[in-house]
């Protein structure tokens, strides 16, 4: 399994936005993407930054759906005006 994680940064108001478009856009997008294992999203409101984790059952299904997770991280920003910080890619390797 295979983990995308984006990190983010904004205003309170931009994170709250940030909070209503991964439950209605972004949550039911990656569900509907081939060998996604689950998604996660993540806010800290005291820090002012959010994570977002996708696991993928193989490396190839993470690089397969890198084009997507690209343009739904361009939506994101123009959508709720968060700023993007950080992107990941990271093998998983243990469970509990």
């Amino acid at each position: 399994m295979y983990a995308r994680t984006s990190t983010w940064a904004g205003t309170p108001e931009a994170l709250e936005s940030w909070i209503r478009h991964v439950k209605d856009k972004v949550g039911p997008m990656v569900a509907g993407l081939p060998d996604n294992g689950g998604a996660y999203f993540f806010i800290d409101r005291d820090q002012g930054s959010a994570l977002t984790l996708t696991l993928w059952t193989s490396e190839a299904a993470a690089l397969k759906s890198d084009e997507t997770a690209d343009k739904s991280r361009e939506s994101t920003i123009a959508a709720t005006g968060v700023r993007l910080l950080e992107r990941g890619r990271f093998e998983v390797v243990g469970k509990v």
